[in-house]
């Protein structure tokens, strides 16, 4: 393999690509890239046998080959190059030599047929979306998906789509984020469960104004394709629960309150909260909410003006779970809803009732 690339090509794509590479993974040669050069392009192979990403780059192809190198080495290196036309060659079967101006460095690699084969991406279309938009969704769910691999569901977000609409949960049972999105296209109805890691990088490389994102299935996998790139993923097996036992459907207690007032005054709260047990506590009277945390370090007492429907009301919430929800919003004002001290209080946009986000309360007695 000889090819001349430009240092900003090469680090795009080895950024992307990156973003598969497991630093846990036992098999050595998991913690590379796989690079292939022919037609005047590299692509870029990453897996860590659950997701896989393919990138390609522009390039001058001089001789096609390939080859696997060190994700983390050749990540370093190439941020670090000079910005000048940079030439790769192979030598002596899995060295590689990085020419750049007068200067070499050689990396050892590995056989690239010892690299796993990447996943069939051949899929059923299924509908497009802009990258910006497809971003923003992701950011207002995926802050519910559970961390704990132990129960591989919750760390998954359900994607149901049916009579032209596309809808997002996730939940780790102590919270819950739904988005919902219409489409004009024709689409068969969906039942998966995506990683949330997954969706994590598709959003950390997504986001152009004017990109789109198309989604399609494949056996047991989904494939997120883009201009350049493409994100490959195994899907989660199991049930998803059934989240809509959990949404209350009316309401004893209804605040309308500004969001960026009520975040501000819950994260101040939470500065004494997270030194004992992150609760704080909410006091809804009729045109406000005290909202007070009791700690060992100190004490903190916080009035935000709401407008009331119902009943006033108490209810502690864990401050953490409480921030993450709120900063997921995007309008200006949001309603609070609950039904009493012991169930989920309810988030949502004082238009649309495309959203929602749902936090259990804190029992405190």
């Amino acid at each position: 393999m000889k090819i001349i690339c430009t240092r900003q090509n090469l680090i795009q794509g080895v950024s992307t690509a990156q973003r598969a590479v497991s630093a846990k993974n036992p098999l050595p040669i998991l913690s590379g890239i796989l690079l292939t050069a022919k037609d005047n392009r590299l692509e870029m192979h990453a897996t860590d046998l659950e997701m896989g990403i393919q990138c390609i780059i522009p390039c001058n192809v001089q001789e096609e080959g390939s080859v696997v190198l060190p994700a983390k080495y050749l990540g370093d290196i190439v941020r670090r190059l000079p910005d000048c036309s940079i030439q790769f060659e192979t030598t002596q079967g899995t060295n590689v030599v990085i020419r750049y101006g007068q200067s070499e460095i050689t990396i050892n690699g590995y056989q690239a047929e010892e690299f796993p084969t990447l996943p069939n991406i051949q899929g059923k279309n299924l509908l497009t979306l802009p990258e910006e938009e497809l971003r923003e969704y992701l950011r207002q769910i995926l802050f519910a998906a559970s961390q704990d691999e132990n129960r591989p569901v919750f760390t998954g977000v359900l994607m149901e789509i049916f009579n032209q609409q596309i809808r997002l949960v996730a939940t780790d049972t102590h919270r819950l984020a739904l988005k919902e999105v219409k489409t004009k296209e024709e689409v068969s109805d969906i039942n998966v469960i995506i990683p949330g890691k997954t969706l994590n990088e598709l959003a950390r490389v997504i986001g152009e104004a004017d990109k789109e994102v198309t989604i399609s299935l494949g056996d047991n996998q989904v494939i997120f394709g883009m201009e350049d790139t493409l994100l490959i993923s195994r899907l989660i097996e199991g049930q998803f629960p059934n989240y809509r036992q959990v949404i209350p459907q009316g309401y004893k207690t209804r605040i309308r309150v500004k969001t960026k007032d009520f975040l501000e005054a819950v994260e101040r709260a939470s500065l004494l909260a997270r030194v004992g047990t992150q609760i704080i506590r909410l006091n809804i009277e009729e045109e406000k909410i005290v909202i007070s945390a009791n700690t060992e370090v100190g004490k903190i007492h916080e009035e935000v003006p709401v407008y009331l429907q119902g009943e006033p009301m108490q209810i502690a919430f864990n401050a953490l779970y409480l921030i993450d929800a709120l900063r997921a919003v995007i309008t200006e004002n949001i309603y609070l809803d609950m039904s009493g001290p012991l169930s989920p209080g309810i988030i949502r946009p004082i238009k649309g009732e495309d959203y929602l986000s749902l936090v259990l309360p804190v029992r405190t007695v």
